[in-house]
């Protein structure tokens, strides 16, 4: 069986590519997820080195661009690379040595870097304001950036699997810096402060036969008077009247299929891209992280799924019975640091209960974070 280990580049620069790596290897992991294209973050690294906090730099790539491939969008390159080399670059020389493969860990619309400075191409809440964490999977320059970075990476690097996250819209709420609401949005408010109607998107649905004007004016408005007046979208699961007769328009679900299409789209586009440059890269998606609505017709685009963070044992099981319908490759996952892990044996029990599941691998999060003794218990696990 197949184990995967995410990492981050910074980890390797600190500890040595060649010393983590010949760890990971001779310990069971087959393969490397290195964030290629990644956020920002504020991270407390157990066992680094040299820094045992870190800020990454936000929404920046790992391995060397060819520019000229690139429209209006342009990708902000980490200062890990320079002119002659690469962190991508530097796992490859070391990875084949250990009879490791490399996977390229991708991020693709949770992007603040890129979105602060092209607000227009961003997700925009029914008030008509930028939601900068997000990039838009409509808007025509955010797809020609995400084809052109991914085909960059591919056709010249020897990539194994790209593991896709963020491929659709998020959610509003995202964990931003000092991020603030002045109401406690219920389960409704959220969903439809979720919903993007950027000027791209109203024009194109509306081309598509959706009033989505209108129907932006109609969540703003209900949402405005929800917050001001106090009275809540959804309580002990019961809808508002208003909520429900709103989320019943025929023009709003008819816009949010649209969206939905989008997001399918742009996953083919991307799969048509990588197996045109790289045919044997496979790609992954992660069955519940960002996909939206998107849902199953997301996850069949690609040829992996990830199946998620199981919660118990038995949770495993009932992912990898849901996810192997699709007809797609499956492969757990072990997160070995809080909330997931908190005493010995958990991880040992997981990896058996994903074994025992029938997964094609195993993906465990994340190097970095572990601490030595969580990293200790995988090895063994992994034997």
């Amino acid at each position: 069986m197949h184990a995967g280990m995410f990492t981050y580049a910074w980890d390797l620069e600190a500890e040595g590519y060649d010393r983590v790596v010949g760890e990971l290897a001779g310990n069971g992991v087959t393969y490397i997820n290195l964030a290629t294209a990644y956020h920002a973050g504020k991270f407390l690294l157990p066992h680094n080195p040299k820094h045992r906090t870190f800020f990454p730099e936000d929404g920046s790539i790992y391995f060397r661009p060819d520019l000229s491939r690139y429209g209006r969008i342009r990708p902000r390159v980490n200062s890990l690379v320079t002119h002659t080399d690469d962190p991508v670059t530097r796992l490859l020389d070391v990875a084949g040595t250990h009879g490791a493969s490399y996977v390229a860990w991708v991020v693709l619309m949770h992007n603040s870097w890129l979105g602060a400075r092209y607000p227009d191409a961003t997700v925009h809440t029914a008030f008509g304001d930028p939601v900068i964490h997000s990039l838009n999977p409509a808007h025509p320059d955010v797809r020609e950036y995400m084809l052109a970075m991914l085909g960059d990476l591919v056709s010249r690097h020897d990539v194994a699997a790209i593991e896709l996250e963020s491929p659709g819209y998020m959610s509003y709420t995202h964990g931003w810096h000092h991020e603030i609401n002045g109401v406690a949005l219920d389960a409704v408010q959220e969903r439809l402060l979720s919903i993007s109607f950027s000027p791209f998107e109203l024009g194109a649905a509306r081309e598509a036969g959706i009033d989505a004007i209108r129907v932006r004016d109609a969540v703003a408005d209900l949402l405005d008077r929800s917050w001001n007046e106090g009275f809540a979208l959804v309580t002990d699961d019961k809808r508002h009247d208003e909520a429900e007769t709103l989320l019943a328009d025929p023009d709003l679900i008819a816009y949010q299929h649209w969206q939905n299409d989008q997001v399918v789209s742009l996953a083919m586009a991307i799969r048509d891209t990588v197996r045109a440059a790289s045919p044997t890269t496979e790609i992954r998606h992660f069955a519940a992280l960002d996909g939206g609505d998107a849902g199953a017709a997301l996850l069949e685009t690609g040829d992996g799924i990830l199946a998620g963070y199981a919660s118990s044992d038995a949770d495993a099981v009932a992912r990898v019975e849901t996810t192997k319908p699709l007809g797609k490759k499956v492969y757990g996952m072990l997160r070995g640091l809080p909330p997931d892990t908190t005493e010995p044996g958990q991880i040992t029990t997981r990896v058996e209960a994903w074994r025992s599941a029938g997964v094609d691998g195993i993906d465990c999060y994340n190097y970095g974070f572990m601490p030595r003794r969580n990293l200790r218990e995988l090895y063994d696990a992994l034997r």
